[in-house]
């Protein structure tokens, strides 16, 4: 059944395949970006026409995801042009990376408004409209690096292991008001995450770290080998993740979907499971099964 989304960051990326593949299958888009009148306007024009002859269609709407007025009236104006909502996808957001040391306290907060605390102030936005329908999904997009950090990425996983906490106390708390919450994991694809991934900035801070810097350097070969391999990760195998939850019925979604054939899903996945069996159990034990499942 078509479903009406609205994704937040489809000016590029996840987001912009997202919203495509979305409008594919059938699903009314609200695609969501800073300025589309402005820096974005090529973008946002860009999507619109790639959805034309499509069974769905895509409008987009401006949105800010660090200010709260910018989301609150985004949300509005989603629903005053189409009626309600059904699922919302917390997909906007970037990178830091880079030794810890060398990352600024201000970069630190930028990045955790962003990832953070822009998908908390999404989902207290769009949240009375689902309340009100006793009904809905919230998608939030993680990383594999929500679960596994290494070297260079202590800043950026920190964010994305907020965004796990955060969509798992909101499944806990949204289950017994009929709506859905899950993580997807994706892991290294192709996308404008790494090409606009912002670098520590203090780098007199560097001089004794070569040795660690050697490590991730290697690290990030092998991702390029994964790019450069015959069948590269594609964005749309994050999309198509998000339309199975989509598809599959409410209440049954899984709490995470792992998205990535090459380093860290097999892990992540391991990680998923391994936490979920404990954390059920010590809530049970406290009175608190009708949150589970």
């Amino acid at each position: 059944m078509p479903q009406t989304v609205l994704i937040t960051g489809t000016s590029s990326g996840l987001g912009r395949r997202t919203a495509e593949v979305l409008a594919e299958q059938g699903h009314t888009v609200v695609a969501t970006m800073r300025d589309p009148e402005g820096r974005n306007r090529a973008a946002a024009e860009a999507l619109v026409k790639e959805a034309q002859g499509a069974p769905g269609r895509i409008r987009v709407v401006p949105m800010d995801i660090t200010s709260d007025a910018s989301v609150e009236s985004a949300v509005d104006a989603a629903v005053e042009q189409t009626g309600h909502l059904d699922a919302v996808v917390n997909n906007a957001g970037y990178a830091v990376t880079g030794i810890g040391e060398s990352v600024t306290s201000d970069q630190f907060l930028d990045v955790l408004d962003t990832n953070l605390v822009g998908s908390h102030r999404v989902a207290r936005a769009v949240l009375p409209h689902l309340r009100a329908r006793r009904s809905g999904l919230l998608v939030f997009v993680s990383s594999g690096a929500g679960r596994i950090t290494a070297p260079g990425m202590g800043v950026y996983s920190a964010s994305k292991f907020g965004v796990e906490a955060l969509a798992q106390a909101y499944r806990y708390e949204l289950r017994t008001l009929g709506i859905d919450v899950a993580v997807v994991q994706p892991g290294a694809f192709p996308s404008n995450l790494a090409t606009s991934q912002v670098v520590g900035a203090d780098t007199s801070r560097l001089g004794d770290y070569a040795e660690v810097l050697g490590l991730t350097q290697g690290f990030m070969q092998g991702v390029a080998a994964a790019f450069s391999s015959p069948q590269p990760p594609d964005p749309r195998e994050v999309a198509d993740a998000v339309v199975a939850l989509l598809e599959t019925p409410a209440g049954q979604r899984p709490d995470r979907v792992s998205v990535d054939r090459f380093f860290l899903g097999e892990t992540v996945e391991a990680i998923n499971a391994g936490i979920r069996r404990p954390t059920d159990h010590l809530l049970a034990s406290m009175g608190m099964s009708a949150v589970l499942g």
